[in-house]
């Protein structure tokens, strides 16, 4: 196994531990995540904590399995299956869906996601202070 594959690894055992500080740790300062594609991306580590802290009010993300994935050079693209808990809809999601992921110096540092978001909607933003 590759070390880029070892450090996605280690992001997806940091979320399903909701431990985020270890999930920071695997991305580059600059971080660039499309979490939904037409809207602005999140550049930065502060804006991913914001977004963790808010997903998890909506979202409890109980299965994250990677099934195929495909590698060259500093870029993984990810087939997998993820089983969300809509909090507000009191539903469990089984949400297919698949990842670009780009890394710089044995982290992640561009990060995007592609799903059906008819499935999943997001939940309604809340400022939290960092």
């Amino acid at each position: 196994m590759s070390e880029n594959m070892k450090t996605l690894e280690a992001m997806m055992a940091a979320s399903k531990r909701k431990d985020h500080d270890a999930f920071l740790d695997t991305l580059t300062d600059d971080i660039e995540y499309h979490w939904h594609m037409g809207t602005k991306p999140i550049r930065d580590k502060a804006t991913m904590r914001k977004f963790l802290r808010n997903y998890e009010q909506g979202f409890d993300q109980q299965e994250w399995t990677v099934l195929n994935w495909a590698e060259k050079d500093d870029k993984i693209l990810v087939e997998g299956m993820e089983k969300l808990y809509d909090r507000a809809k009191d539903v469990l999601i089984d949400n297919p869906f698949m990842q670009a992921i780009e890394f710089r110096d044995g982290k992640i540092c561009k990060l995007r996601d592609y799903y059906d978001s008819a499935r999943i909607q997001a939940p309604p933003r809340k400022e939290t202070a960092a």
